[in-house]
């Protein structure tokens, strides 16, 4: 691995987890909301009567994740060229 592409991937690892973090933010914490169980396996929200609930707005999470995913791997590596003053 060169010099050079060891910023591009902390970037893209840091993109990961910012958007791991936000998929608890956004799904997990809406669903425990509205008075449900997230379940990690099958990656749904169960009701207390066993129905699955589904936001209005997941089908625009893949799009969301997609450009934050982008904008904070790029913003990273820019960082930490700056920082240790890779070319």
């Amino acid at each position: 691995m060169s010099k050079y592409s060891i910023p591009q991937f902390i970037g893209v690892i840091v993109s990961f987890l910012v958007i791991w973090l936000l998929n608890d933010f956004i799904l997990v914490d809406d669903c425990v909301d509205h008075g449900g169980v997230f379940s990690y396996e099958t990656g749904k929200c169960l009701l207390a009567n066993n129905e699955i609930y589904t936001a209005d707005f997941t089908n625009y999470l893949i799009a969301l994740y997609f450009f934050i995913g982008i904008i904070v791997a790029v913003t990273t590596s820019r960082i930490i060229k700056k920082i240790f003053k890779i070319a």
